[in-house]
């Protein structure tokens, strides 16, 4: 365990009185039981998983396209065979551990899972494995709550009910994910073959571990609904009630069920709770009798949290429907209006409400927000109407912190893609924040202040990590066509060369399998205009020369004067390469005897052997390209192209050029940070910022919200569906959207009235 997540972890004593709340009774007793079982059904399927992975590395190793990898995978098998106990054993104590102490959300799991790279501001792409592991964790973290979403959002609730924190939000869910991938990711640190190892255990963990927490998960959710806690979980939005008492410690005589179900919950349905008692923070229904805005502002705020107006509260007007309200599809302003709860603000009262209902409608029917995201800030309706009504500065000011709420939200919104919802950390942390206002607002406009502030430092750590993310996937598209280009550079040097050779067959498999490695790696690394580049093309035509049939004695004496230099560049290369010694020695053998034989003037013996080579030459295909050592070059499996032997004349004859039309126009006035929609087969808007455009192929990347990849395109294809209409531009209306609403709605209002 690292030294942070010691740090991190608190004692049980800590945890939000959970053992003072519950002592040693039934919910310390439902907590032991749910850990017992996870701990069961996790040392099953690690130890399935242990299991596999001697397998997979054995398959691996088969495949290998080169010793020093298939060693590595060898390595990697006896290194697991030692230490699989310790970390089975480790992984199991440390969840225990984490259980029993708690991971405070604040420090702990957040930690784990911040990307930091401010002792290394110039990060490269190779090297960083703790990049890459984070990544990984993040992945299987992400998938998880989205696969598992159901399950987990039940868990959260109850295991939240049983250590007094509903929402969670001090505490991580000792169970979920987030915990489960960075114990394991802890216990898999004593693997110390490399990086690739240890992601492909990660994988297998997902695979053999993660995919089963769904069931498990379901198990302790009945479990728990068994022992009496939280038997319905509903998602409605609660009325505002006094906070309520500590739930009922259950005694010794007392059912585990009665003790757990005294308390409320959130999340629980509104019905749940005790009578609503009298005051600003919470109003019964029919309790609208108290005069001027006061009473109004009381009315909404009951609307606000959830409740019901009925017929005899409001029979000679408009009664707001209670779900309406919650689901902010639909203005609701225009309505509340007539309802008898607000008649008594007067004109100026009439007035503010007309234009928050005219602001809303402009919000709700901006396009460039997805639907999801508009019906998420159509739930703040009535709070900022309160607003406007307690704040005579919310028009004047675009600086009023419920105008900055908004507008953040809806900027955010641009970004984000139609999915899965309730999946999603950016929805739910926008779900998160509506709730907070609709929960908490009464009165107090600073919260408005306090609750940006939150979201904008969310939104500060999840651009950080999108920007990385972006970074990243740029630096692999870019490596790669580094990559593509060394290939084609190396096969554009090597195929002329053999396909005139006409000496040995020996020197020819050398060149094509061993020395064109060299080739590819320097050309990735250094670069073709680099002179290890220049001497390893150099060293490959004396080689090739070297064993033509020497006619004269000028070539004879060349000859003798090169051999050693020859010799020592030929050695130089195959030891970065790492061929064995025994295949080093063998060549260098051959290639002595073979200078012997060249000196010899046989011009009979030269011409049948020219006339066998010239018969068995054939154009050197490209699937004969064999990869580069792993240790020696990062890449990605791809087929090399083949060898372009046209003219340049040619070639641009050949390329068509992108028609000029404004679709080619709009495209190539792109500029990172651009936010497009584009729309697959199935009609479903996708929404991603182009993050980078490639210098040396014009390659467009771009990344969602997240900053994953979302894809990539061509010049010729991005003018392709840019024209066809299956991608534009998002209008991000530099103007914020409170701004541009509160001036269309005031220019509107004033030209009627």
């Amino acid at each position: 365990m690292s030294d942070t997540n010691k740090r991190n972890v608190v004692n049980l004593g800590d945890y939000d009185q959970m053992r003072r709340g519950l002592g040693n009774g039934p919910g310390t007793q439902a907590l032991r039981e749910i850990r017992d079982h996870a701990y069961s059904k996790l040392e099953l399927h690690l130890g399935q998983m242990m299991e596999q992975v001697d397998d997979t590395l054995f398959s691996r190793a088969e495949k290998a396209e080169n010793n020093t990898v298939q060693t590595q995978y060898f390595d990697a098998m006896r290194e697991l065979r030692i230490i699989r106990k310790n970390i089975e054993s480790d992984f199991l104590q440390e969840f225990s551990d984490r259980f029993n102490q708690g991971v405070p959300r604040e420090t702990a799991a957040t930690a784990a899972f911040s990307l930091n790279f401010e002792d290394d501001p110039s990060i490269g792409l190779v090297g960083k494995n703790e990049l890459e592991e984070e990544l990984a964790i993040n992945n299987m973290v992400n998938k998880t709550r989205n696969t598992c979403s159901q399950s987990l959002f039940a868990l959260d609730k109850r295991i939240g009910f049983l250590i007094h924190d509903p929402d969670l939000e001090r505490w991580y869910n000792p169970l979920g994910p987030e915990t489960l991938c960075d114990v394991f990711k802890e216990a898999v640190q004593r693997v110390e073959t490399g990086l690739e190892i240890r992601l492909l255990i990660f994988k297998l963990f997902d695979q053999h571990v993660i995919n089963h927490m769904d069931d498990v998960y379901k198990q302790i959710n009945q479990h728990l609904i068994k022992l009496g806690v939280m038997p319905e979980i509903k998602t409605s939005v609660r009325k505002s009630n006094p906070t309520p008492a500590r739930p009922q410690v259950p005694t010794s005589g007392m059912d585990v069920s009665e003790g757990y179900q005294a308390a409320p919950v959130a999340g629980a349905s509104a019905d749940s709770y005790a009578t609503p008692q009298t005051g600003a923070h919470s109003q019964p229904a029919g309790a609208f009798s108290g005069g001027g805005v006061q009473a109004s502002i009381n009315a909404l705020t009951f609307l606000q949290q959830g409740g019901a107006v009925t017929d005899a509260d409001d029979s000679d007007g408009y009664a707001p429907d209670p779900s309406a309200i919650a689901s902010g599809q639909a203005n609701i302003l225009h309505g509340i209006r007539q309802s008898p709860i607000l008649k008594q603000l007067g004109k100026a009262g009439d007035s503010t409400i007309d234009i928050i209902a005219m602001m809303f409608d402009y919000i709700l029917d901006d396009k460039s927000v997805p639907d999801a995201m508009r019906a998420l800030i159509g739930r703040l309706q009535i709070p900022v109407l309160k607003v406007a009504l307690l704040d005579k500065t919310f028009f004047s000011h675009k600086s009023h912190p419920a105008r900055q709420l908004l507008n953040r939200l809806a900027a955010t919104a641009v970004e984000w893609n139609q999915g899965n919802s309730d999946a999603d950390l950016l929805y739910q942390k926008m779900a998160t924040v509506i709730q907070t206002v609709l929960d908490d607002f009464e009165e107090d406009i600073g919260l408005f202040e306090t609750v940006l502030n939150d979201f904008d430092e969310f939104l500060f750590q999840e651009d950080k990590r999108a920007e990385l993310r972006a970074e990243r996937s740029a630096k692999i598209m870019e490596e790669q066509e580094k990559l593509d280009v060394a290939k084609s550079t190396t096969m554009e040097e090597i195929t002329p060369r053999i396909n005139a050779q006409q000496g040995t067959e020996f020197v020819r498999e050398f060149v094509t399998h061993q020395w064109r490695n060299l080739l590819f790696i320097t050309c990735a690394r250094q670069g073709k205009d680099s002179d290890a580049w220049r001497q390893a093309v150099a060293t490959m035509d004396d080689l090739i020369w070297s064993v033509k049939p020497k006619h004269t004695l000028d070539d004879r004496k060349r000859l003798v004067a090169m051999q050693p230099i020859l010799l020592g560049n030929l050695r130089a290369g195959m030891e970065r390469l790492s061929i064995p010694a025994t295949q080093r020695d063998d060549f260098i053998a051959q290639l002595i005897h073979a200078h012997g034989r060249t000196a010899i003037n046989h011009e009979q013996e030269d011409l049948e052997e020219q006339a066998q080579v010239e018969n068995s030459v054939t154009e050197l295909p490209q699937s004969t390209i064999a990869q580069p050592p792993a240790d020696s070059v990062e890449t990605t499996s791809a087929t090399a192209t083949e060898a372009d032997t046209s003219t340049p004349e040619a070639d641009t004859a050949a390329r068509p050029s992108p028609v000029d039309d404004d679709a080619t126009a709009l495209v190539q006035q792109l500029t990172t940070g651009t936010w497009m929609e584009f729309r697959g087969a199935d009609g479903q808007p996708l929404r991603a910022k182009l993050s980078w455009v490639s210098p040396i192929t014009n390659t467009y990347l771009f990344t969602n919200h997240a900053g994953l990849k979302a894809g990539n395109y061509s010049l010729e294809e991005l003018v392709q569906l840019v024209r066809g209409a299956r991608a534009k531009v998002v209008d991000d209306k530099k103007t914020p959207l409170m701004d541009r609403a509160v001036s269309s709605v005031l220019s509107e209002y004033n030209r009627k009235n």
